[in-house]
């Protein structure tokens, strides 16, 4: 059993509850109405009951209408649902008494209050000035830092500060395995931090007090009197935890109403200070790759063959296929060819051979001379001769005709171009490389392409995978054009929920890399600043990609598969839906669900452990 003031609940632990006026009290009540040791709250021989401590102005238990008048040190047993109103029976400082969940113990502590980020009412209604002004002067100067690092570490020196009998502080913040690690620490910090409890504060998106449990290390007990888990929530996302422990005395009230604040309003500083470093840092980067080949992002087998054939046949003069479906990154395969070859300090020119027709193309490759044909007023080189040392990449290379086929295996075996209007041939030193997503050699068998040019080109043939046959390489590119889409448009989101991760991962992209690119520039702009991508940013093809097939009407419908799959995609589904309109409160998902708290765990634990690593 709890009882429940203004957002704040006291769970009823076997030591119970004080109420008064005064500190010292589990729960304060500065009111001059309530006496400074007003009542008490303890569990009896057939539950829990109250106790009035022969308070000056009274209490009463209020049960559906009826009143009872709770005389003094005489116990009135209490069920959920009670009403406590204690001091001026007119007007009435009112507490609620609520069904408490079994007690949360963990071998780090047991909790002893809890307290809602977001409260009824104003949680600094009648503070001391003094608090107001040390928050005022946090908040001012939070509100010029850039560096995340310092607005951390003024976090936790104003928390010291204003905790003089506080032993330490820490800050707690997401790793890229999502788990909670400690970014920042001040104080000395031998005391463990909760996971469970930890999680618990971000889940409910509350505060949560706690006994240090006995468990931990001797030497880290002594004065050990209680600790504060609070979440640093930006909007409803938890993106740190502040942890405060104390070694004199326990954390009252108050002290829990000043840290609710710097909970819900220090996280917009750190927000604003992680985008500008993110930014700055994501153009620093783009600004390196403008003077570098653009990497190929990946660390799939499948990537790796392909990448590992392409770094071998760079070192030499070869020419080079490199085949695959729409969207592989051919031409970045190109590039990383002549990156990586001795040609790399000399030119690499490429040229698209479907975007031309014949005669232009012609040009473009080989060159003309002047009065060649109507409007050539000079000479003017073509492709291969203006990249002399250097590297050519002919994409679509299926798309060419068959007077340009013959040209170009010219070149390929002569190593020279006539220009158009020329009358000599000139020598070239130029490496091939060229890219196509047919197949050459089933068109070059079918006469629909020369042979003799398939040969030339294929001498050393590279197939660059799919995206969907390169497992865990989605979240690695995502994640690489969610930095380069946000610095170009100058937003910053953190990341990705885990619901759009799995999306990302499960959809087929037959548009393969070049497809992600475009969906992930589009999440960034549809996404809310300071908030990760969830799956309302993405397209409805990739949101419900892995999850609904289409009816034959074109409609959503159900999952395909079999039955038992179904129903388990189907329940993922129901229940991760429920979390997000909960904002993510499990005990409320739970209820509306209608199952227990703890088969809600277990099924999240179970598909947690069934995501990808």
């Amino acid at each position: 059993m709890r009882i429940v003031r203004d957002g704040e609940a006291i769970e009823v632990g076997p030591a119970g509850i004080r109420v008064g006026r005064v500190a010292g009290n589990d729960l304060v009540v500065s009111d001059p109405r309530i006496s400074s040791r007003h009542a008490r709250v303890v569990p009896g021989a057939d539950g829990v009951v109250f106790e009035d401590l022969g308070s000056r102005n009274g209490s009463i238990v209020e049960r559906a209408g009826e009143r009872i008048v709770a005389r003094p040190h005489v116990a009135v047993p209490l069920r959920a649902g009670d009403r406590l109103l204690l001091g001026d029976l007119v007007s009435p400082v009112v507490l609620h008494v609520e069904a408490g969940e079994a007690p949360v113990v963990t071998p780090e502590g047991t909790v002893v209050a809890r307290r809602a980020m977001t409260p009824e009412r104003d949680p600094l209604d009648g503070a001391d000035p003094a608090d107001l002004r040390q928050l005022f002067r946090l908040l001012h100067d939070l509100s010029g830092r850039v560096d995340p690092e310092a607005v951390l570490a003024r976090i936790a020196e104003a928390v010291l500060a204003r905790f003089p009998h506080a032993a330490s502080t820490r800050i707690l913040q997401r790793d890229a395995a999502g788990a909670w690690c400690v970014a920042q620490a001040q104080g000395d910090c031998a005391t463990p931090v909760s996971s469970t409890l930890v999680q618990r504060a971000v889940e409910g998106r509350e505060l949560v007090s706690y006994l240090p449990g006995v468990e931990v290390a001797p030497q880290s007990m002594v004065g050990l009197a209680g600790a504060v888990i609070v979440p640093l929530l930006s909007g409803d996302q938890a993106i740190g935890v502040l942890h405060v422990d104390s070694r004199r005395r326990h954390f009252a009230p108050e002290d829990l109403a000043w840290l609710s604040v710097v909970g819900t309003h220090v996280a917009a500083s750190l927000v604003a200070a992680r985008r500008f470093s993110a930014l700055r840092s994501e153009n620093d980067d783009l600004r390196g790759d403008a003077r570098m080949p653009r990497p190929i992002v990946g660390q799939s087998a499948s990537l790796a063959r392909a990448l590992d054939q392409l770094r071998r046949v760079a070192r030499t003069a070869t020419s080079v296929l490199v085949l695959g479906e729409t969207g592989t990154g051919k031409e970045l395969a190109a590039r990383y060819v002549h990156a990586h070859s001795p040609r790399a300090d000399k030119t690499f020119a490429a040229i698209n051979c479907a975007a031309l027709p014949e005669n232009l193309l012609e040009s473009e490759l080989f060159g003309h001379r002047k009065g060649a044909f109507t409007g050539a007023d000079r000479d003017r080189k073509g492709l291969f001769e203006s990249a002399e040392g250097g590297t050519v990449f002919l994409d679509e290379i299926g798309e060419i005709s068959p007077a340009v086929q013959v040209r170009l295996l010219r070149v390929l075996q002569e190593r020279e171009v006539q220009p158009v209007g020329a009358r000599q041939p000139i020598q070239v030193d130029v490496r091939v490389v060229a890219a196509t997503n047919r197949d050459l050699k089933a068109e070059a068998e079918a006469g629909k392409f020369r042979e003799d040019l398939y040969y030339r080109l294929a001498v050393f043939p590279v197939t660059l995978p799919p995206l969907r046959e390169r497992p865990g390489d989605v979240r690695l590119l995502a994640e690489r054009f969610r930095q380069a889409a946000c610095a170009r448009a100058g937003i910053y989101n953190p990341g990705f929920t885990a619901d759009a991760l799995h999306a990302l991962e499960g959809h087929a992209w037959p548009g393969n890399v070049r497809q992600l690119e475009h969906e992930i520039e589009r999440a960034v702009i549809l996404a809310e600043e300071g908030e990760p991508i969830d799956l309302d940013s993405l397209s409805e093809a990739v949101a419900g990609s892995d999850h609904l097939a289409p009816t034959p009407d074109g409609e959503v419908g159900l999952p395909r598969g079999s039955l038992r799959d179904v129903m388990a995609r189907l329940e993922e589904r129901v229940i991760r839906r429920c979390l997000e309109e909960h904002g993510g409160n499990r005990t409320r998902a739970a209820e509306t669900l209608g199952i227990s708290r703890q088969a809600l765990q277990a099924k999240l634990a179970k598909w947690r452990e069934g995501e990808p690593a």
